[in-house]
């Protein structure tokens, strides 16, 4: 089961979406994702605190619970 994260639940007004296996590719992903879209040049301790906070286990895709 991967991990996701969604940009407006970090307190962005933004649709983006991040996926992937490991916490640490997700935040590998979300650096990336906030450099190129949101023109942020140095991530803080806090932001990376608050991604790990939000981010969620991706459940897999046809589960019923």
């Amino acid at each position: 089961m991967g991990k996701v994260v969604y940009c407006r639940d970090v307190g962005m007004d933004c649709d983006g979406v991040v996926r992937a296996e490991t916490e640490e590719e997700v935040l590998q992903k979300v650096a990336e994702h906030a450099k190129n879209v949101h023109n942020l040049t140095e991530i803080s301790k806090e932001l990376v605190e608050k991604v790990r906070k939000v981010m969620r286990d991706e459940k897999e895709s046809g589960c019923c619970q």
